[in-house]
Protein backbone atom coordinates (compact mmCIF):
# COMPACT_ATOMS: atom_id res chain seq x y z
CA UNK A 1 0.00 0.00 0.00
CA UNK A 2 1.61 3.11 -1.13
CA UNK A 3 2.01 6.17 1.67
CA UNK A 4 -0.73 8.66 0.35
CA UNK A 5 0.64 11.65 -0.57
CA UNK A 6 -2.69 13.32 -0.49
CA UNK A 7 -3.49 12.94 2.70
CA UNK A 8 -0.08 14.06 4.10
CA UNK A 9 -0.85 17.24 1.83
CA UNK A 10 -4.02 17.91 3.40
CA UNK A 11 -3.08 17.40 7.06
CA UNK A 12 -0.36 19.60 6.05
CA UNK A 13 -2.79 22.47 5.70
CA UNK A 14 -1.52 22.54 2.01
CA UNK A 15 -4.20 23.47 -1.15
CA UNK A 16 -4.35 20.34 -3.69
CA UNK A 17 -5.84 20.88 -7.17
CA UNK A 18 -6.99 17.96 -9.46
CA UNK A 19 -7.95 17.28 -12.95
CA UNK A 20 -11.82 15.45 -12.93
CA UNK A 21 -11.89 12.97 -16.05
CA UNK A 22 -14.55 11.37 -17.15
CA UNK A 23 -13.28 8.76 -19.95
CA UNK A 24 -10.73 6.00 -19.79
CA UNK A 25 -7.55 7.38 -20.72
CA UNK A 26 -4.56 6.16 -18.72
CA UNK A 27 -2.26 8.35 -20.95
CA UNK A 28 -3.95 11.39 -20.14
CA UNK A 29 -4.10 10.66 -16.43
CA UNK A 30 -0.25 10.11 -16.73
CA UNK A 31 0.44 13.35 -18.61
CA UNK A 32 -1.94 15.37 -15.97
CA UNK A 33 0.70 13.83 -13.13
CA UNK A 34 3.59 15.13 -15.13
CA UNK A 35 2.13 18.39 -15.22
CA UNK A 36 1.95 18.31 -11.74
CA UNK A 37 -1.18 18.50 -10.54
CA UNK A 38 -1.78 16.69 -6.98
CA UNK A 39 -4.77 14.39 -7.77
CA UNK A 40 -7.42 13.08 -10.27
CA UNK A 41 -11.23 12.37 -9.74
CA UNK A 42 -11.33 9.31 -11.90
CA UNK A 43 -15.19 10.05 -12.46
CA UNK A 44 -17.69 6.40 -12.45
CA UNK A 45 -20.21 8.67 -12.13
CA UNK A 46 -20.78 10.40 -14.40
CA UNK A 47 -18.60 8.81 -17.72
CA UNK A 48 -17.56 5.57 -18.94
CA UNK A 49 -15.06 5.24 -16.75
CA UNK A 50 -16.06 1.28 -14.99
CA UNK A 51 -13.62 -1.17 -12.32
CA UNK A 52 -12.12 -2.21 -15.19
CA UNK A 53 -10.98 0.41 -17.34
CA UNK A 54 -10.07 2.27 -14.02
CA UNK A 55 -7.31 -0.04 -13.12
CA UNK A 56 -4.68 0.97 -16.15
CA UNK A 57 -5.45 4.83 -15.34
CA UNK A 58 -4.87 4.35 -11.50
CA UNK A 59 -1.47 2.66 -12.55
CA UNK A 60 -1.19 5.33 -14.50
CA UNK A 61 -1.22 7.82 -11.58
CA UNK A 62 0.72 5.30 -9.50
CA UNK A 63 3.95 5.94 -12.19
CA UNK A 64 3.69 9.95 -12.26
CA UNK A 65 2.87 10.25 -8.77
CA UNK A 66 -0.58 11.85 -8.75
CA UNK A 67 -2.87 10.67 -6.58
CA UNK A 68 -6.08 8.50 -8.02
CA UNK A 69 -9.07 9.30 -6.15
CA UNK A 70 -12.43 7.50 -7.60
CA UNK A 71 -15.96 8.88 -7.88
CA UNK A 72 -18.26 5.84 -6.98
CA UNK A 73 -21.57 5.88 -8.88
CA UNK A 74 -23.13 5.21 -5.41
CA UNK A 75 -22.63 5.10 -1.68
CA UNK A 76 -22.60 1.20 -1.54
CA UNK A 77 -19.94 -0.99 -0.58
CA UNK A 78 -20.58 -3.38 -3.48
CA UNK A 79 -19.56 -0.24 -5.85
CA UNK A 80 -16.77 1.28 -3.86
CA UNK A 81 -14.67 -2.07 -3.03
CA UNK A 82 -13.54 -2.91 -6.38
CA UNK A 83 -12.08 0.56 -6.85
CA UNK A 84 -10.14 0.31 -3.73
CA UNK A 85 -9.09 -3.23 -4.63
CA UNK A 86 -7.93 -2.10 -7.78
CA UNK A 87 -5.31 0.32 -6.13
CA UNK A 88 -7.53 4.16 -5.83
CA UNK A 89 -5.79 6.03 -3.11
CA UNK A 90 -9.54 7.04 -1.77
CA UNK A 91 -12.73 8.11 -2.98
CA UNK A 92 -15.27 11.12 -3.44
CA UNK A 93 -18.87 9.45 -2.14
CA UNK A 94 -21.99 11.51 -4.04
CA UNK A 95 -25.03 12.77 -2.61
CA UNK A 96 -24.36 11.67 0.88
CA UNK A 97 -26.98 13.97 3.06
CA UNK A 98 -27.19 12.37 6.89
CA UNK A 99 -25.37 11.48 9.14
CA UNK A 100 -26.02 7.44 8.96
CA UNK A 101 -25.23 7.59 4.67
CA UNK A 102 -21.28 8.85 5.72
CA UNK A 103 -21.24 6.18 8.47
CA UNK A 104 -21.85 4.06 5.82
CA UNK A 105 -19.72 5.48 3.34
CA UNK A 106 -16.54 5.21 5.74
CA UNK A 107 -17.63 1.47 6.69
CA UNK A 108 -16.98 0.56 2.77
CA UNK A 109 -13.48 2.11 3.09
CA UNK A 110 -12.32 0.56 5.97
CA UNK A 111 -10.80 -2.97 7.51
CA UNK A 112 -12.02 -3.62 11.43
CA UNK A 113 -11.73 -2.02 13.35
CA UNK A 114 -12.52 1.62 11.28
CA UNK A 115 -14.59 -0.13 8.93
CA UNK A 116 -16.50 -3.58 7.77
CA UNK A 117 -14.91 -3.21 4.04
CA UNK A 118 -14.53 -6.98 2.76
CA UNK A 119 -10.43 -7.82 3.51
CA UNK A 120 -8.51 -8.93 0.45
CA UNK A 121 -4.77 -9.24 0.86
CA UNK A 122 -4.07 -10.21 -2.74
CA UNK A 123 -4.82 -7.40 -5.10
CA UNK A 124 -2.47 -4.55 -6.35
CA UNK A 125 -3.03 -2.46 -3.20
CA UNK A 126 -1.67 -5.56 -0.74
CA UNK A 127 1.46 -5.64 -3.49
CA UNK A 128 -0.38 -8.73 -4.35
CA UNK A 129 0.26 -10.63 -0.59
CA UNK A 130 4.23 -10.13 -1.65
CA UNK A 131 6.28 -10.00 1.22
CA UNK A 132 3.80 -8.36 3.95
CA UNK A 133 1.11 -10.20 6.07
CA UNK A 134 -2.54 -9.18 5.87
CA UNK A 135 -2.66 -7.58 9.06
CA UNK A 136 -0.01 -5.35 8.13
CA UNK A 137 -1.88 -4.66 4.57
CA UNK A 138 -5.26 -3.45 6.51
CA UNK A 139 -3.31 -0.81 8.74
CA UNK A 140 -1.79 0.75 6.30
CA UNK A 141 -4.78 0.50 4.15
CA UNK A 142 -6.98 2.03 6.70
CA UNK A 143 -4.45 5.24 7.33
CA UNK A 144 -3.79 5.77 4.00
CA UNK A 145 -7.37 5.54 2.45
CA UNK A 146 -8.66 8.61 1.22
CA UNK A 147 -12.40 9.37 2.27
CA UNK A 148 -13.74 11.90 0.74
CA UNK A 149 -17.98 12.98 1.67
CA UNK A 150 -19.90 15.22 -1.27
CA UNK A 151 -22.41 17.44 0.33
CA UNK A 152 -24.89 17.76 -2.98
CA UNK A 153 -27.86 19.18 -1.30
CA UNK A 154 -29.52 21.51 1.09
CA UNK A 155 -30.00 18.61 3.51
CA UNK A 156 -26.65 17.48 3.49
CA UNK A 157 -25.75 21.27 4.80
CA UNK A 158 -28.57 20.92 7.03
CA UNK A 159 -27.70 17.92 8.67
CA UNK A 160 -23.82 19.18 8.58
CA UNK A 161 -23.24 19.42 12.10
CA UNK A 162 -24.23 15.56 12.80
CA UNK A 163 -22.17 14.54 9.58
CA UNK A 164 -18.75 16.50 10.66
CA UNK A 165 -18.55 13.95 14.28
CA UNK A 166 -18.64 11.02 11.93
CA UNK A 167 -15.06 9.33 12.34
CA UNK A 168 -12.92 9.22 9.57
CA UNK A 169 -13.80 11.12 7.16
CA UNK A 170 -10.93 12.90 5.25
CA UNK A 171 -12.66 15.48 3.41
CA UNK A 172 -16.18 17.22 3.35
CA UNK A 173 -16.89 18.52 -0.52
CA UNK A 174 -19.41 20.79 -1.19
CA UNK A 175 -20.78 20.15 -4.94
CA UNK A 176 -22.10 23.70 -6.38
CA UNK A 177 -23.91 22.23 -9.27
CA UNK A 178 -25.90 19.95 -7.51
CA UNK A 179 -26.59 21.95 -4.36
CA UNK A 180 -27.78 25.12 -6.84
CA UNK A 181 -30.11 22.53 -8.74
CA UNK A 182 -31.74 21.73 -4.71
CA UNK A 183 -32.10 25.19 -3.92
CA UNK A 184 -34.40 25.62 -7.14
CA UNK A 185 -30.83 27.76 -9.47
CA UNK A 186 -29.87 25.17 -11.62
CA UNK A 187 -26.20 25.66 -12.80
CA UNK A 188 -26.41 29.03 -11.12
CA UNK A 189 -23.47 28.14 -8.71
CA UNK A 190 -22.52 32.38 -8.36
CA UNK A 191 -25.98 33.06 -7.34
CA UNK A 192 -25.62 35.24 -3.69
CA UNK A 193 -27.95 32.18 -1.88
CA UNK A 194 -25.93 29.51 -3.53
CA UNK A 195 -22.41 31.30 -2.27
CA UNK A 196 -24.18 31.72 0.99
CA UNK A 197 -25.15 28.59 1.92
CA UNK A 198 -21.37 27.04 0.55
CA UNK A 199 -20.07 29.26 2.89
CA UNK A 200 -21.97 28.67 5.95
CA UNK A 201 -20.91 24.56 5.34
CA UNK A 202 -17.26 25.28 4.67
CA UNK A 203 -17.31 27.43 7.98
CA UNK A 204 -18.68 24.31 9.82
CA UNK A 205 -16.28 21.71 8.13
CA UNK A 206 -13.22 23.72 8.93
CA UNK A 207 -14.33 24.87 12.46
CA UNK A 208 -14.82 20.87 13.18
CA UNK A 209 -10.85 20.18 11.95
CA UNK A 210 -11.73 18.43 8.78
CA UNK A 211 -10.53 19.47 5.19
CA UNK A 212 -13.48 21.29 3.09
CA UNK A 213 -13.46 21.05 -1.17
CA UNK A 214 -15.84 22.92 -3.52
CA UNK A 215 -16.55 23.07 -6.82
CA UNK A 216 -16.76 26.54 -8.09
CA UNK A 217 -15.77 28.58 -10.99
CA UNK A 218 -12.02 29.30 -10.94
CA UNK A 219 -12.53 33.06 -10.67
CA UNK A 220 -13.88 32.08 -7.06
CA UNK A 221 -11.29 29.60 -6.20
CA UNK A 222 -9.26 32.75 -4.02
CA UNK A 223 -12.22 33.44 -2.64
CA UNK A 224 -12.77 29.63 -0.74
CA UNK A 225 -8.75 29.38 -0.76
CA UNK A 226 -9.51 32.76 1.90
CA UNK A 227 -11.96 30.69 3.43
CA UNK A 228 -10.02 27.71 4.47
CA UNK A 229 -10.69 25.43 1.50
CA UNK A 230 -7.71 23.05 0.28
CA UNK A 231 -9.35 20.79 -1.95
CA UNK A 232 -10.45 21.45 -5.55
CA UNK A 233 -10.62 19.94 -9.28
CA UNK A 234 -10.82 21.28 -12.86
CA UNK A 235 -12.23 18.69 -15.62
CA UNK A 236 -10.82 17.93 -18.29
CA UNK A 237 -13.54 19.62 -20.98
CA UNK A 238 -12.59 22.88 -19.31
CA UNK A 239 -8.67 22.45 -19.98
CA UNK A 240 -9.23 21.25 -23.48
CA UNK A 241 -11.49 23.90 -24.15
CA UNK A 242 -9.73 26.81 -22.61
CA UNK A 243 -6.15 25.99 -24.00
CA UNK A 244 -7.79 25.19 -27.15
CA UNK A 245 -9.97 28.30 -27.52
CA UNK A 246 -6.57 30.26 -26.68
CA UNK A 247 -4.07 28.51 -28.77
CA UNK A 248 -6.82 28.78 -32.26
CA UNK A 249 -7.09 32.76 -31.25
CA UNK A 250 -3.54 33.11 -31.13
CA UNK A 251 -3.08 31.16 -34.02
CA UNK A 252 -5.83 33.01 -35.76
CA UNK A 253 -4.53 36.53 -34.95
CA UNK A 254 -1.40 35.32 -36.98
CA UNK A 255 -2.83 34.04 -39.80
CA UNK A 256 -4.35 37.38 -40.12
Amino acid sequence: MRVNTLKQKLRDGKPVFGVMITFPSPPVVEMLGLMGFDWVLIDNEHGSITVDTAEDMIRAADLTGIAPIVRPVANKPEIIAPFLDRGAWGVQVPHVNTREEAEAAVKSCKYYPDGQRGIFSRGRPADYGIGGTTQEYAAKANANTLVCLMLEEVEAIDNLQEIVTVKGVDVLFIGSGDLSQSMGYPGQQTHPEVQAVMEKGVKLIRKAGIAAGVSCPDSLVPKFLGLGVQYFHSNMASLIQNAGEAYLKTMRQHAK
